[in-house]
């Protein structure tokens, strides 16, 4: 059960859909229920669309809801192995259904996205610590919980997670790839021979921190200005700010928008230095995707892009914990530095913070090292290439195929689901369900709003 699919683009529908594609490579039968999106078959796996209606807080997602039909077409399915993707709303709904129509079945559940982190951002009033508990407890129905990164891993641990799997992502070498190099396309976008090309890929939305990057670059030496071209490639909700922000701080930006195929391959190609200020990622997809295409990554030192980039080799990584203490931008990362993640830099990280300019400025400091020095900046992509090309699709995909295979074998029988009951009777029964599944998932969120004791007396 997935909460997005095709045709939406990220980390998590790129990965899901090479999960299927080796699924049926290897044989294994699958079946899909996610949002309605127009297909109804990929890779051999039948899609199941679920209703939905747009969620105004974030354009581009849904608030869908479980059906008596799929419960139907689950229960003839017969599966030996349920994977619950990111349960926050429909996974939660699927949740239910399974406990109550598969007990015997294991449950697998993967965690991509930080739902306390989102919720702060587009300003839900959602107890964060609150959130962190009824997650980690949703996750312990699962066997197994896959988890996209080592640093992820480390801060679900800490919040009580159980049962942790990492299960890394891949790219396609083919796909993502020096040699897509195009000058011509520098060309077009208004590139010099003598400009430097830092590329942003990524949804233009809040919780990517490009306020960061902008802010950065207008900090910038007038020299370093007069090279520096920034190129953003993605669309989001906030386009039209980011793109008044560039102009008011008089940052010099090219934006592509979404681009995906041969397109997208060539923009990552025909860039010089991928920038990745975000502090929201679970594993960071398009960092992996730059490193392929020979790009050194300038980012924070923060979940996801810690596990990718290492200091001063493939890139260049910030430490966001200390911004008023003495720096300069050679200067190792100290080996005791913990990740960043939101709950430990969310309030540095504003805009209005005092520290934020700080950290800009030192943000700022970064990208100049590479910008000036062209032969560092062609050492890392050498080594940013070289470190990608150790994150093949086989491997991840083998791992979460693993992972099946584990909780399939490790049942005596076969699971079965609860026994039917007559047409008619048996759509009540389920349409019952549907609402209680529902219903469960109301509360939790309303549940989430509730502070915890550390929220009151802390």
């Amino acid at each position: 059960m997935q909460k997005i699919f095709l045709p939406k683009v990220d980390g998590v529908t790129v990965t899901l859909a090479h999960l299927l594609r080796h699924l049926h490579a290897q044989g294994v039968q699958a079946m899909l229920l996610g949002p309605s999106g127009g297909m109804t078959e990929y890779a051999g796996c039948r899609i199941l669309g679920a209703f939905g209606i747009p969620f105004k807080a974030y354009p581009g997602l849904q608030i869908n809801f479980i059906s008596p039909y799929f419960i139907q077409q689950l229960r003839e399915f017969k599966p030996d192995v349920i994977h619950l993707v990111d349960p926050i709303w429909l996974g939660v709904q699927a949740l239910v259904v399974a406990r109550l129509y598969f007990p015997d079945v294991p449950l697998v559940t993967s965690h991509d996205t930080n739902l306390p982190t989102y919720a702060t951002i587009f300003g839900f009033p959602y107890s964060r610590r609150r959130c962190w508990q009824i997650s980690s407890y949703l996750h312990s129905f699962a066997k197994i919980t896959l988890v996209p990164s080592p640093s992820t891993a480390k801060l679900l641990r800490e919040r009580g997670y159980l049962n942790l799997r990492v299960c890394d992502r891949g790219v396609n070498s083919e796909s993502f790839s020096p040699v897509l190099r195009n000058f011509a396309a520098r060309e077009r976008w208004g590139i010099k021979s003598t400009d430097v090309a830092i590329l942003s890929v990524g949804r233009l939305s809040l919780e990517k921190n490009l306020c960061l990057l902008v802010e950065s670059f207008s900090l910038f030496s007038p020299k370093t200005k007069e090279r520096a071209v920034l190129i953003f490639v993605g669309d989001g909700p906030w386009a039209p700010s980011l793109q008044q922000l560039c102009s008011t701080k008089n940052v010099r930006a090219v934006f592509l928008g979404q681009l995906s195929g041969p397109a997208l391959g060539e923009a990552f190609a025909s860039a010089d230095i991928m920038s990745s200020p975000s502090f929201t990622e679970t594993f960071g997809q398009v960092t992996l995707e730059a490193m392929a295409s020979g790009l050194p990554v300038v980012g924070l030192y923060a979940e996801g892009t810690a596990d990718l980039v290492t200091h001063f080799r493939n890139g260049l990584l910030l430490d966001v914990h200390h911004p008023a203490g003495p720096w300069n931008p050679h200067l190792a990362l100290d080996p005791k530095a913990s990740v960043a993640c939101y709950d430990s830099c969310t309030d540095l990280m504003r805009p209005s913070s005092s520290f934020f300019g700080s950290i800009a400025a030192r943000y700022a400091a970064l990208l100049e090292v590479l910008i000036v020095d062209s032969m560092l900046r062609n050492n890392m992509a050498a080594a940013a290439f070289s470190s990608a090309q150790e994150y093949p699709w086989e491997r991840c995909m083998g791992r979460m195929l693993g992972a099946y295979i584990d909780l399939s074998q490790s049942r005596p029988t076969p699971g079965q689901p609860v026994s039917s009951k007559p047409g008619f009777l048996q759509f009540f029964i389920d349409a019952l369900v549907v609402g209680f599944a529902i219903l469960v998932t109301a509360v939790l969120h309303l549940l989430y709003m509730v502070p915890t004791f550390d929220d009151v007396f802390t």
